[in-house]
């Protein structure tokens, strides 16, 4: 990593990252809002180590946050230290304490409180305060970037292909209205987020979609025609599929079973014979 400082006004630069999420976030129903707890913070920082993680971290959260629910970000001084500010990020809707795919993505100064159906993260981001500092009162603002994102970007051409790419659900998606298809895009970020675990079952994505199983059944049963559980297996065999298809990478059976979140090999091609009429040693 590059360790190339500049001095700038950290403020629009949390601004402007949280306004190029902000597409991202309404696409699924989430309402993300930004703070400032003074009008200016110029530091000396790199902006690849400042941002990289924070970016990733961000983005999770809008993707585990239930749609209709909302993300604020503000940015403050630390109290106790001079070389440090503070990032707050404030969900509601559902604990996101225990995600391990949100966690995973902050190194070290993150600090966590669960909420009443929510969660406040803290990060702590080291920085070299300049004499050019100015404190001033409280400011919400706006500032449109001229691009958004990579991270942006890529998640979001991931998502959109999970939603118009499956054959199977095109008809179905077509009739949705626009809530319904938000929804079916967040039980696709959950289960890709979570594509390798076998032991993600119904019940935790349930969970992750703060829904109760018999809700969850009910709505995928009338989106997709299919139960949770048999969606769950649909998804995975799409993507066992295509991974075997690829010629940009080399796996075998063995592989693609257990990325794709089967424990067992013979029930992996068992239920791929089922699905596709063929067994998958044959697309190798």
């Amino acid at each position: 990593m590059s360790t190339f400082n500049v001095n700038a006004d950290l403020v629009p630069l949390f601004s402007g990252l949280v306004t190029g999420l902000k597409p991202f976030a309404d696409a699924q129903q989430i309402s993300l809002r930004f703070t400032a707890e003074v009008q200016h913070l110029y530091a000396s920082y790199n902006p690849a180590d400042v941002l990289a993680e924070i970016t990733v971290f961000l983005s999770r959260i809008i993707t585990f946050t239930p749609q209709s629910y909302a993300i604020n970000v503000a940015i403050g001084i630390c109290q106790n230290s001079s070389g440090r500010c503070i990032i707050s990020i404030e969900n509601t809707g559902v604990d996101l304490s225990r995600v391990v795919e949100i966690l995973s993505t902050i190194s070290k100064g993150l600090q966590i409180t669960k909420l009443d159906k929510g969660t406040l993260f803290h990060i702590e981001i080291p920085v070299s305060l300049s004499s050019e500092d100015i404190i001033t009162p409280e400011f919400n603002g706006q500032l449109t970037p001229k691009k958004y994102p990579f991270y942006f970007s890529a998640v979001s051409k991931r998502l959109a292909s999970h939603f118009s790419g499956k054959k199977h659900l095109e008809k179905t998606l077509s009739r949705l209205n626009l809530i319904d298809g938000v929804f079916i895009k967040k039980v696709n970020a959950v289960i890709e987020a979570n594509m390798s675990d076998s032991e993600f079952k119904v019940d935790t994505l349930a969970n992750a979609m703060a829904l109760s199983r018999s809700h969850l059944y009910r709505k995928m049963k009338l989106f997709t025609n299919m139960s949770p559980q048999e969606y769950l297996r649909f998804f995975r065999l799409e993507r066992a599929k295509k991974m075997l298809q690829s010629k940009a990478i080399e796996v075998n059976v063995s592989e693609v079973c257990y990325q794709t979140g089967f424990a067992s090999k013979s029930h992996f091609t068992r239920v791929f014979q089922k699905e596709f009429g063929f067994n998958p040693s044959e697309l190798k």
